[in-house]
């Protein structure tokens, strides 16, 4: 890669074209099929691995046609403090191609999946909540929290501690503990109201650290269309000690 040399890999089936690339983490690509398969690919070594198929997520239901072709997927919506479904909604109907970019808003692993004992944690919509497997793992766990689980914006894995980040709607900052029998989510920096950001990230600095990111958009009219464009960049560290952020 350093030559700027052009590299052509072959990769097995399915077809890498018809493909979204979700993530990247430890040389391996997150990749997300025309069936919302969640893939990590490895280019080096052409190594594969498949996650649980998204019809085994807590609120995901295979929709199928009269004549019993499978045509999409129904997503249910929970309530976050019973964790019970809302069967009185009407459930958010998706194609087998787009439900991708509702699972997978944000995906991040713990380690490089050939080690055999990596975590993905995936934010999905609707509500930006939790879920995780394992690999080998046969399905997806819903992370609760009694309702205070939901609005991630941003996850990351924190190899120092071996702990998930993530940020929410109002710059909160919770630690994820996944490496017991069940998740363990703990609120480590409260809401943030002073300022409201459009969006916020979670980032760690190569000597650990950890950092928030606000981003503040404004509405661009260039070429006679209008568009919600990156504007400015806050980035504060986030003192663990004593609980703030620091500009």
């Amino acid at each position: 890669m350093s030559t700027n040399k052009l590299y052509h890999v072959t990769l097995s089936e399915p077809a890498f074209r018809t493909r979204h690339i979700m993530g990247s983490s430890y040389g391996w690509l997150i990749t997300a099929d025309e069936r919302s398969n969640l893939i990590l690919v490895n280019p080096a070594t052409r190594a594969q691995i498949a996650m649980p198929p998204p019809e085994t997520m807590n609120n995901v239901r295979l929709r199928y046609t009269e004549e019993g072709v499978l045509d999409g997927y129904d997503v249910l919506y929970m309530d976050l403090f019973s964790s019970d479904f809302d069967t009185e909604t009407e459930p958010y109907h998706l194609t087998l191609e787009e439900a991708r970019f509702f699972f997978y808003e944000r995906v991040v692993l713990s380690c490089d999946p050939s080690q055999g004992n990596c975590t993905v944690l995936r934010v999905q919509l609707p509500n930006n909540q939790l879920s995780y497997t394992r690999v080998g793992d046969s399905k997806w766990t819903w992370i609760g929290g009694k309702g205070n689980c939901w609005k991630y914006q941003d996850i990351l894995h924190n190899n120092n501690d071996g702990l998930f980040y993530g940020v929410r709607g109002r710059g909160e900052v919770d630690s994820i503990n996944l490496n017991g029998p069940s998740a363990e989510v703990k609120v480590i920096l409260k809401p943030i109201i002073s300022y409201q950001a459009h969006s916020r990230y979670i980032v760690q600095a190569p000597w650990g650290d950890l950092f928030q990111i606000w981003r503040h958009d404004k509405y661009s009219n260039e070429n006679g269309k209008r568009e919600r464009v990156a504007d400015k960049f806050f980035v504060y560290k986030i003192d663990l000690l004593n609980k703030i952020l620091l500009k």
